[in-house]
């Protein structure tokens, strides 16, 4: 017995350690101010009241709970972007610990220990933990939705309830669990819903097979489902025309699709790991349909939740080809902790063989760290941000304008500046009050040309390069007087 109990606490100590772990590591990730143009828009919409937030995704195409979340923590904790990277790391970290609890509850310690450790190194994962939008929310939501169906199904034969008033409560709690996750998933994103949808089909198919004494719970449930969705159903349809007529997605191709894989297992550097990775699923894949003739149950939900993200995927290109071009590899997002899942129950039954431990384990560390890197490098180096609005902190005055020539970024640099000091190269009066010009120059843009500058006899310095949103420019400072006509140091 003691032994048991030092085995059980040993993996209590690594389950949870781990959800630790990769939780810290989000949260190394979020002091800096950059923020590509996405997330731009949400902190944009999260100036508005709820009625205008409600107005603004009804324009957009997403639906809005993820913004009404994200709008009462601005309420609560203030404007911080840091309180905005939070808010999406949070439902990261819970998706760990569903791991941690509910996975360890129906599979057992080693599938717990391994969804962690892959939803945790898997490539496509860490960039969106920290990402200020709903893609982290959604996963939350689709896999508590692929784990509350299994319950459902269940009933509470892999609880080990035995009285019958805790087997009564442990069942509502599955079944508004389902309830819950779904409508919530399907009002944070279109994708998550598509999953959900799949979720639920998945559990009817198994109920009317298997469980037919179950079915009338998953009606009821489908018909709160349903007039919980009602009141956005309606805005669905029109985002849905206004799709159909135009969208800004690129045409899918072959190359298109095999970019969702190097997406999802791939790395910057190196493409080598999207094949492993990609002959590791196939491996897994056939081991999970191996048992699902054996009729092995962990086998067999493993193979229903690596049909979830790619039957999302496939709807998706399907819908592209059938309509227009619609899908994007980060859309399958939510649904990836049920593929970590389905990968999670194929390799626990080889733990105890080295030849599958050492490799898997090795492998998955490396894609891990190199991609923690890399997203590290994202959000610290690979824009000049911080540097930039140093400069506009420190050096520009309540009576300076800036003027940049690159046009489609206004929108970016209208979160960093005053929108009313913004001014389009082309467009800007040099005949109004200013102190000092302060000109982002992207290459290959409109220049400030001589005819433009030269009646007004202004000095042009430079100051540096600089960059926001992945555009570099530099950066120069014009002010009234001779005119040097000083584009760029000499050398």
């Amino acid at each position: 017995m003691n032994m048991i109990l030092r085995k059980k606490n040993w993996w209590t100590a690594l389950i949870w350690g781990s959800v630790a772990f990769f939780t810290l590591l989000y949260f190394t990730l979020i002091f800096n101010q950059n923020v590509w143009t996405d997330e731009i828009f949400t902190m944009k919409l999260l100036e508005g009241n709820f009625r205008e937030i409600v107005e603004g995704t009804a324009a957009d195409v997403h639906p809005p709970l993820y913004y009404f979340i994200a709008k009462l923590a601005r309420l609560i904790f203030g404007e911080s972007l840091q309180v905005q990277k939070v808010v999406a790391i949070i439902p990261m970290s819970l998706t760990l610990v569903l791991g941690a609890t509910k996975v360890r509850r129906l599979f057992g310690d080693k599938t717990a220990f391994w969804f962690i450790v892959i939803l945790g190194c898997i490539p496509c994962s860490m960039e969106f933990a920290v990402q200020i939008r709903m893609y982290s929310m959604a996963l939350l939501a689709v896999t508590a939705c692929g784990l509350y169906s299994v319950e459902c199904y269940l009933g509470n034969e892999a609880a080990g309830i035995t009285t019958r008033k805790e087997k009564r409560v442990r069942e509502k709690i599955s079944w508004a669990g389902l309830v819950v996750s779904t409508v919530a998933a399907a009002y944070l994103h279109y994708f998550a819903f598509g999953s959900v949808i799949i979720v639920q089909a998945l559990l009817f198919l198994a109920l009317l097979i298997g469980k037919r004494e179950r079915l009338k719970k998953w009606f009821v449930a489908a018909a709160v489902m349903i007039l919980a969705y009602l009141p956005w159903a309606g805005v669905l349809l029109r985002q849905s025309a206004g799709v159909a007529q135009s969208y800004w997605i690129a045409k899918i191709t072959p190359e298109t699709v095999w970019g969702f894989f190097e997406w999802a297992f791939g790395i910057h550097k190196w493409k080598w790991p999207c094949f492993l990775f990609t002959a590791v699923c196939v491996f897994a894949g056939g081991a999970a349909l191996a048992g699902c003739v054996k009729k092995r149950r962990e086998d067999i939900c493993a193979m229903l939740f690596m049909a979830v993200p790619a039957l999302t995927a496939v709807c998706g290109v399907a819908l592209s080809f059938l309509i227009r071009p619609i899908y994007r590899d980060q859309y399958v997002f939510p649904a990836m902790g049920l593929f970590c899942l389905f990968l999670a129950i194929e390799l626990s039954r080889y733990m105890g063989k080295k030849w599958v431990l050492y490799p898997a384990s090795l492998f998955l560390l490396f894609l891990g760290s190199v991609q923690y890197l890399e997203t590290y490098r994202q959000e610290y180096k690979s824009t000049l941000t911080d540097q930039t609005v140093a400069v506009w902190n420190e050096n520009v005055g309540e009576n300076d304008i800036i003027v940049y020539n690159l046009y489609v970024n206004r929108f970016c640099y209208s979160y960093y500046f005053p929108e009313d000091k913004l001014f389009y190269v082309r467009d800007v009066d040099l005949d109004q009050d200013f102190d000092t010009i302060w000109f982002l120059d992207t290459p290959f843009e409109w220049e400030f040309v001589p005819d433009q500058i030269l009646p007004y006899d202004l000095q042009i310095e430079y100051q540096g390069h600089y960059g926001i949103e992945h555009n570099e420019f530099d950066l120069y400072k014009v002010t009234k007087g001779p005119n040097a006509g000083l584009w760029k140091p000499e050398g």
